[in-house]
C-alpha cells in the first residue's frame, strides 16, 4: 500500500490535476444576459408588494392588524406611497419574519435527530461492553 501512495506517476498526476482545478475561470462567463440588465422596475415593485401582503395575509399578522386597526386595504395604501428603497426594506423584513417562523421546527427535528443518534451511541457502546 506504501508503496503504491508513494508511485511517483501517481504523485504527479495529482499534482497536475491540483493546479489545473485551480485554475480560476476566465471572466468572459461573467457577463451579464440581456434579461438581467433589462429588469423591469415596476414589475419588482410589484412582486415586492405581493410577497409583502401574503406575509401579512397570514392569519397571525391579520390578528396584529386588527388589533392595531389596521384594514388590508388601508395597508396596501400606505404601501402603494412607499418610495422602492423604503418597500425593499420591508420585503427583507417579510422575509426575516418568514425565516423566523420556520426555524422553530429545524431546531426540534434537529434536536431529535441529534437525541436519537446519542441514543444509538449509547446502545451499541452497552452493546460492545457486554460481549
Amino acid at each position: 500500500m506504501r508503496k503504491f501512495l508513494l508511485n511517483h506517476k501517481l504523485v504527479t498526476i495529482l499534482a497536475l490535476w491540483t493546479i489545473f482545478i485551480s485554475i480560476p475561470p476566465s471572466n468572459a462567463f461573467a457577463m451579464p444576459s440581456a434579461s438581467v440588465t433589462a429588469f423591469d422596475v415596476v414589475s419588482l415593485r410589484q412582486a415586492q408588494m405581493s410577497k409583502i401582503m401574503s406575509e401579512l395575509s397570514r392569519p397571525e399578522a391579520r390578528a396584529h392588524l386588527m388589533l392595531m386597526g389596521i384594514s388590508q386595504n388601508e395597508l396596501k395604501a400606505k404601501l402603494t406611497q412607499l418610495d422602492d428603497a423604503q418597500l425593499a426594506s420591508v420585503a427583507k423584513k417579510a422575509d426575516a419574519v418568514k425565516v423566523a417562523g420556520d426555524a422553530g421546527l429545524g431546531i426540534i427535528i434537529t434536536l431529535l435527530v441529534i437525541a436519537i443518534l446519542a441514543i444509538i451511541f449509547i446502545r451499541l457502546s452497552n452493546h460492545q461492553r457486554i460481549n
